[in-house]
C-alpha cells in the first residue's frame, strides 16, 4: 500500500505554515517537558523563627511519629526536644548549614523525604539565628 501523493507531499515538503506550526509545537514540547526539579525553593521568613511556634510544630508533625522516646536516637518531644538537640551536637551555629539536624533533612539527607523545601529553609534559618529556645 503505497502513500497518497498529497498526503506525501504533505509531510515531506511542508509549507511555511505548517513549519511555523510544527516549529512551535516542539519549542512548546521541548519547553515544557525538560528536566526540572520537583520541588521548588520557597524562601524563608524575613522575621524572627520561634522554636515554640515554628520549629517544634515541625517535628510534632513530621518526625514525632518515629523519633518519640521509644529507640530511636533524639526524641523530639515537646518537654525534651531543645536540650536533645542541644546537648546531643545537631546544632552548630557556628557552621549552621554543617549542624547534624540540617543535614539530616536536607537534600540528599536520610530524613530528606519528610521535609519540605520551605521547612528545611526554616530550620536552616533558625539555626542561623542562633537556634534560640524561644
Amino acid at each position: 500500500m503505497s502513500i497518497p501523493y498529497h498526503i506525501k507531499n504533505a509531510i515531506m515538503k511542508p509549507r511555511k505554515g505548517r513549519q511555523l506550526v510544527i516549529t512551535g509545537l516542539l519549542l512548546y514540547l521541548a519547553g515544557t517537558t525538560g528536566c526540572f526539579y520537583d520541588q521548588v525553593y520557597v524562601a524563608p521568613p524575613e522575621r524572627d523563627v520561634s522554636y515554640s511556634t515554628d520549629i517544634q510544630p515541625y517535628f510534632d508533625n513530621k518526625c514525632l511519629s518515629c523519633h518519640n522516646g521509644t529507640g530511636i536516637p533524639l526524641n523530639l518531644e515537646a518537654t525534651v526536644s531543645y536540650n536533645e538537640l542541644i546537648n546531643g551536637d545537631y546544632i552548630n551555629t557556628a557552621d549552621p548549614a554543617g549542624s547534624k539536624l540540617y543535614l539530616k533533612i536536607a537534600p540528599g539527607g536520610s530524613m530528606e523525604q519528610y521535609s519540605t523545601p520551605s521547612e528545611t529553609a526554616l530550620v536552616l534559618l533558625w539555626i542561623e539565628q542562633g537556634a534560640n529556645n524561644n
